[in-house]
């Protein structure tokens, strides 16, 4: 009885071993998962902003291209750069 007992206690005291372990695991990875997340937000708003930045080179090209209507291009850029406020607004809430 004894022996069976022991063996008992011994497998109780092997799976607390092996719960604590995955604890640690578990809340490692959790942080490691928050900073790539975190990265990720990064990441996208840097591409939001460069693709934003391509735009309106593109549509400053375009106008020194033509020389037609530097009023309405100038006014589509400042519509651009406004929009991109609203977004870094939006996304500093």
């Amino acid at each position: 009885m004894k022996t069976i007992i022991d063996s008992i206690e011994s497998k109780i005291s092997d799976l607390l071993s092996k719960h604590n372990q995955l604890k640690n695991e578990k809340s490692d990875l959790q942080k490691e998962n928050y900073i790539l997340n975190k990265k990720v937000n990064d990441q996208q708003i840097k591409i939001t902003s460069l693709l934003d930045k391509v735009k309106l080179m593109n549509i400053s090209k375009s106008a020194v291209k033509s020389h037609e209507d530097v009023r309405a291009t100038r006014s589509k850029i400042n519509e651009y750069v406004r929009e991109i406020d609203k977004c870094i607004a939006l996304l500093n809430k």
